[in-house]
């Protein structure tokens, strides 16, 4: 993998997931996570739990763990909803970090999607170059939204300092990534800067980037 940022520094703050890097998550007595959340509004209340599996990385190795999520109910009756993890997105069998590592081993990288080298080893070998192709199509509709969040979860972070002392010289998309034939090229653009934002704040600032992106998440949910 070669690009934007060192390696070597790149996987002090890649290494693990937000079951590790945050206490958002309870240890089960069986070994499983448990994700509470929070109660969704006056008037509704705890309902059980339900399973779902997630590749997660635990100290820079991919592991498939369940998680059990709690699920709430309106007390006058009706439809249920539940707690999503912030490391969670629907659908995907892998956490945001793992979906953000292999989108960035393509973007910022030399080859295509089919010979992206990964930061971590271990990401070789899950998440197919189609999966990865699916992930970008759907994130790209919400590029700009993306490293709006970003900017702000890393502003928060950086306090009191501007943000401009972190990247002085700025992020400019590489000639790499530029010279490629896109079939929508300013979303990528956009997209690369949101992953580039997270991935050297992140560095600078000395945070794991598992929690800054579930920082990032909170902010689009809240606006």
């Amino acid at each position: 993998m070669s690009g934007t940022y060192s390696v070597e520094r790149l996987r002090q703050v890649i290494s693990s997931s937000l079951f590790l890097a945050s206490n958002l998550y309870r240890r089960r007595s069986d070994g499983d996570l448990q994700f509470d959340g929070a109660r969704p509004a006056e008037g509704w209340h705890g309902h059980g739990y339900f399973p779902r599996w997630l590749w997660v990385l635990a100290h820079g190795r991919l592991r498939r763990v369940r998680i059990w999520k709690h699920r709430w109910r309106p007390r006058r009756g009706g439809a249920t909803c539940h707690s999503r993890p912030p490391d969670e997105l629907a659908g995907l069998g892998f956490c945001t970090l793992v979906v953000v590592l292999k989108l960035w081993a393509w973007l910022d990288g030399e080859r295509g999607v089919h010979q992206s080298r990964q930061a971590l080893g271990d990401l070789e070998a899950r998440g197919e170059p189609r999966t990865v192709q699916r992930w970008l199509r759907r994130l790209l509709p919400h590029a700009m939204e993306i490293q709006q969040a970003v900017r702000l979860a890393v502003i928060e972070r950086c306090e009191p300092r501007p943000l401009e002392q972190l990247f002085p010289t700025g992020l400019s998309p590489p000639d790499r990534l530029v010279r490629r034939h896109w079939r929508d090229p300013p979303p990528i653009t956009i997209l690369w800067r949101a992953l580039a934002l997270l991935l050297g704040g992140a560095t600078r600032l000395d945070v794991q980037v598992a929690l800054l992106l579930a920082e990032a998440r909170g902010g689009m949910t809240r606006h």
